[in-house]
């Protein structure tokens, strides 16, 4: 319901404002009125009254204005509708030509002109304008009421008529080609709709009337119209075929026949002389024009009463208009009505906002259609959704049992590299009851369980706090021991894809390369480094003032083993360098470490 008041409120509005060049008429200025003038024919001046509508179409006629002026201000000569051609002269000097200022359909229906008259040519008191005006076609000349006055004054009525009159002109075919490009993409998405292969032909064919506003690219624009119109006169039949698809009535086969071969016919007839142009397209096409107009009427009525088409509704109006702007132009061409302006192209817009709002509407089903299906396809998805995570809820569970496990298994490993081994060392030096050694070897266990422990809170990006932790630990250590440590890991760039596992790894392999720089190299000094390497990844260096790393060590043993593994899970690269008075151990890691799980296919990352 609310649509249906909505599409009678738009239409109604719709109606009131295209109705407005029906009964509207644009303001005419207050003073200088110059409302009879004299006309030179059969030899003589005769006195005539302004407007003079109506006059025959195919020539010259002459007329003369006579004015007052004070010799003061300088005036203006202000025409606000002519059709076609006027030539304005004063004192026999031509100074206004209005051929070249419009296009030839504007000059056609009618436009105003605005020319100032030179006070050279005037003289103080009683002056006179004379004004020929040339019609073309089948158009009848126009010359409206005139007015003499300051530019000032009417300047405005001018600029008025020549956004109406001109401007407007041009603004229709640039929308209606904006529109056929539109339903040409839509068509050529969706080929199987022939609707809108057909609303792109009538969009394009009643476009060829426009070739008379590129006067410049046709050497004979007058002739070229008549074929222009011939041409274009295939819109009618395409306006039939339109509304009988709307309707969802079948089109008949001859009726698409007529598409191309009415105007055929016509421009084969006229090109051949049998006939003259102007004839053809004033006997023939403009009768078919209406004929095909009414047609469309009648079919769009019927589908909107007796077929309740919906979108027949959204054409009757737009149509109806058409229809009328129709017949009053054919009306003023046979002389039954005054006035040169023709209304269709006005009503061309109305046209396109009926033809717009039919592809919107479909749009808008075709939206609701899947709006519909996405609904439908969203609860089933959401129901499959639930499927799944039912039968995947075991397969989650012992996902989640192995990683726990595989966690456990880790942390096993760490626990028993390190802090089963000092437990073993404890008991071994208890049974010798050497205290002191028991109390050092219970120290460095209690540390290594806290460094497991401390490594579980790692999180990404904190590696250097887990760095942090461990140099607080070393350093008490060392300084039990006599050992002095110089440690500067600020410069090392920050690496993403930290886990507890990662950190722990990095911890032991800087634990592992100082606990050997003291217990094998005797070592008094220790070095830690962070920096970026040259190949871009993170280095940390830990160097000592002990005996040398020998080059070519005899075996491994556990420490350097459990080291290579541990880089191995790092996608790191560890290198050992003997130096002449110590050694340096390097460590390579990417700026994002990978997962957690071990690699044990990777070649072994020792250099």
């Amino acid at each position: 319901m609310k649509r249906t008041v909505g599409f009678a409120v738009l239409w109604a509005v719709m109606a009131l404002l295209a109705s407005a060049p029906l009964w509207g008429t644009l303001p005419e200025p207050a003073s200088g009125r110059i409302d009879t003038a004299e006309r030179y024919q059969d030899g003589a001046w005769t006195r005539v009254s302004l407007p003079q509508a109506g006059r025959p179409a195919g020539g010259w006629e002459h007329y003369r204005i006579r004015f007052d002026w004070d010799g003061r201000d300088p005036v203006t000569l202000y025409l606000p509708t002519i059709s076609q051609r006027a030539v304005v002269e004063v004192a026999g000097e031509r100074i206004a030509d209005t051929e070249n200022r419009t296009t030839l359909v504007s000059l056609a229906s009618g436009v105003p002109a605005l020319v100032a008259l030179p006070g050279k040519l005037l003289e103080r008191g009683g002056n006179q304008v004379d004004i020929r005006v040339q019609t073309l076609g089948l158009v009848p000349g126009y010359l409206s009421t005139l007015y003499v006055d300051k530019a000032e004054r009417l300047a405005p009525y001018y600029r008025t008529r020549v956004f109406v009159l001109e401007y407007l002109r041009l603004m229709v075919p640039a929308g209606q080609l904006l529109i056929a490009l539109v339903v040409l993409v839509v068509w050529l998405y969706r080929p199987q709709e022939s609707l809108f292969g057909w609303l792109f032909l009538l969009l394009t064919t009643s476009m060829f009337v426009y070739l008379g506003m590129m006067r410049e690219l046709l050497p004979t624009p007058v002739e070229a119209m008549y074929y222009a119109i011939m041409a274009g006169s295939a819109a009618c039949e395409i306006l039939v075929i339109t509304v009988l698809l709307i309707a969802g009535v079948p089109v008949p086969r001859w009726l698409k026949i007529t598409v191309p071969g009415v105007p055929a016919a016509c421009i084969l007839v006229s090109a051949l002389g049998l006939v003259p142009p102007a004839q053809v397209v004033l006997f023939v096409n403009a009768p078919l024009n209406m004929l095909g107009q009414l047609a469309a009427l009648a079919i769009l009525v019927w589908a909107a009463l007796a077929r309740r088409v919906e979108e027949a509704w959204l054409l009757v109006l737009p149509l109806l208009l058409s229809t009328v702007a129709a017949l009053h132009d054919f009306a003023i061409i046979m002389t039954w009505l005054d006035g040169p302006i023709f209304l269709s192209v006005y009503y061309r817009p109305a046209m396109m906002i009926g033809i717009a709002m039919i592809l919107m509407r479909r749009l808008g089903l075709s939206l609701g259609r899947l709006d519909n299906i996405n609904g439908y396809l969203t609860q089933r998805l959401r129901e499959q959704e639930r499927e799944l995570e039912r039968l995947h809820q075991d397969e989650r569970r012992e996902t989640a049992a192995r990683a726990l496990s595989e966690e456990r298994r880790r942390l096993t490993a760490d626990l028993h590299d390190g802090l089963s081994g000092h437990l073993a060392s404890i008991i071994a030096l208890s049974e010798r009851e050497k205290s002191e050694r028991v109390e050092g070897a219970a120290r460095e266990a209690l540390d290594d369980l806290r460094l497991v422990i401390h490594s579980l809170d790692i999180d990404d990006h904190e590696l250097p706090v887990a760095l942090a932790g461990l140099r607080e630990r070393l350093e008490r250590q060392l300084k039990r021991l006599g050992v002095a440590m110089d440690w500067s890991l600020a410069p090392l760039p920050e690496i993403a894809g930290v886990t507890p596992s990662h950190a722990l790894n990095v911890l032991r392999i800087l634990q592992e390369a100082i606990t050997n720089a003291l217990r094998h190299g005797g070592a008094t000094r220790i070095t830690v480094r962070g920096a970026r390497s040259e190949c871009g990844q993170a280095c940390i260096t830990v160097e000592n003032d002990g005996r040398p790393f020998p080059r070519r060590p005899e075996r491994g043993g556990e420490g350097l083993i459990n080291m290579r593994r541990r880089v191995r899970q790092l996608n790191g690269v560890i290198d050992i360098e003997p130096l002449a008075s110590g050694t340096r151990l390097t460590l390579l890691l990417p700026l994002r470490l990978p997962g957690a799980e071990p690699d044990q296919g990777q070649p072994d990352p020792v250099a």
